[in-house]
Parts: C-alpha cells; sequence; structure tokens
C-alpha cells in the first residue's frame, strides 16, 4: 500500500504538469479556457496515468514507490510481461481498488494473487532487503 501512496504521489505532480501542458495549447487550438472538464481532457489524463505504469512495467517491473517498497510485478510464467498483460491488470486493478476486497483477495487465494494478478498472468514479489 506504501508503493501505491508514493506513485500517488508522483502522479500528482505528473498530472499537473500534464494539464499545465495541455490547457494552454487548447486554449491556443480553440481559443477556449477549459477548466478541464472536457471529455478528452480527461481521457488524456487518463493515458498519462496508464503511460506512467506501463512505461515502468514494462521497463524494469517497478514503478519508483514500487522500487521504494522493494516489490517487482513478474509474469506468472517467467517469461517478459506483454502490453496486453499490463493493460489488462490496469482495467482490473479499477474495480479491485474500488471494492478494496479485490486488493486484499490475495490473503484468501491459495497462490496469493489479487484479482489484476489472476486476471492478467502477472504476480507482485518482495526483493527483500538489501543487504
Amino acid at each position: 500500500m506504501g508503493a501505491v501512496i508514493y506513485d500517488g504521489l508522483i502522479m500528482l505532480g505528473l498530472l499537473m504538469i500534464a494539464g499545465a501542458l495541455a490547457l494552454p495549447v487548447n486554449r491556443l487550438l480553440t481559443g477556449d479556457a477549459s477548466d478541464g472538464s472536457h471529455p478528452l481532457f480527461q481521457i488524456y489524463l487518463l493515458l498519462v496515468l496508464s503511460g506512467y505504469y506501463l512505461y515502468f512495467w514494462k521497463r524494469s517491473g517497478q514503478t519508483v514507490g514500487m522500487k521504494a517498497w522493494r516489490l517487482k510485478l513478474v509474469a506468472q510464467s517467467d517469461e517478459p510481461m506483454t502490453i496486453r498483460q499490463l493493460l489488462i491488470r490496469q482495467v482490473t486493478a479499477i474495480p479491485a481498488y474500488l471494492l478494496i476486497v479485490g486488493v486484499f483477495w490475495q490473503y484468501w487465494d491459495k497462490d496469493e494473487l489479487n484479482w489484476q494478478d489472476r486476471a492478467s498472468g502477472t504476480r507482485l514479489i518482495y526483493l527483500g532487503k538489501k543487504k
């Protein structure tokens, strides 16, 4: 859960930068001083957030928050994770976090997998303490 908080702080800054870049461009192109409620702007921000996770998960299996908490995302098959797996993980994480029980499901699951791990064929591993 700590990694989620760390990444949340990073994403907050990322969204501020993304918004600061997009809103002036929108004003130049359309003359509209939008407040950010336009559906295309919301989709853009969602893509920025999705891109953050996709980039780090595909590159190293770890976001900045996951590195701090020594967590790593790996494929259950021990092969490199695919973009498809990562997108499935993102989509299934939404109801898992909204319903809370999906996140804690790993404590009842025989393989210790939460909903998004089971759906995407991934697994979170703890790397242990540095020596």
